[in-house]
């Protein structure tokens, strides 16, 4: 029951997070900007695009030769690109993404309590490494790559989100389970 307690309230403080750093501290908005063509460009985007998905522009059509891909890459060299996430209706029902998102972040937590105890950590600045460490572990598998290929904006931001999020787990975790322990 100490474990589940820890792992729930664990997952809490990872969504409080994440909550206030896409919300009341607009942390990421310039991974949101503002465009003032913003009507032009959905109206063009709703003309010429299907079905959902994510799209990179430009690109080849599947199955294309080698050749024909180098070509397509040396024509577009020095010129514009993008990267479309297309929805064709906006839904603002953010319910299910809330609960999924909240559910995600307390089964990581149980796990990360699984791996404390497996690790036998038994004091509060050890728990805290491991849980910074995972941050790094997590910053560098996602999103770094995407901005090593693609130079996303809020790079630094998505750091500072890996590292506080797990920093507030592992700080609670450090507390609880090494006072839990002794009890």
């Amino acid at each position: 029951m100490k474990n589940a307690i820890g792992a729930i309230v664990a997952g809490i403080l990872i969504m409080a997070w994440q909550t206030l750093s896409h919300t009341a501290l607009q942390l990421h908005a310039s991974q949101e900007m503002y465009t003032s063509n913003q009507d032009a460009i959905l109206k063009a985007l709703s003309e010429n695009l299907s079905e959902k998905g994510q799209y990179y522009l430009p690109n080849v059509p599947p199955g294309t030769s080698a050749e024909e891909m180098e070509k397509s890459m040396e024509a577009a060299q020095g010129k514009p690109y993008a990267s479309i996430l297309y929805h064709p209706a906006m839904d603002m029902d953010m319910t299910m993404n809330i609960l999924r998102g909240l559910l995600t972040n307390i089964v990581l937590a149980f796990v990360l309590v699984w791996l404390l105890h497996r690790l036998n950590i038994k004091s509060m600045a050890g728990v805290l490494f491991v849980c910074l460490s995972i941050a790094f572990i997590a910053f560098c598998f996602y999103p770094y790559p995407g901005y090593i290929w693609y130079q996303t904006n809020g790079i630094w931001i998505e750091m500072l989100d890996s590292f506080a999020a797990f920093g507030l787990a592992g700080l609670w975790l450090g507390w609880w389970m090494t006072r839990a322990k002794k009890v």
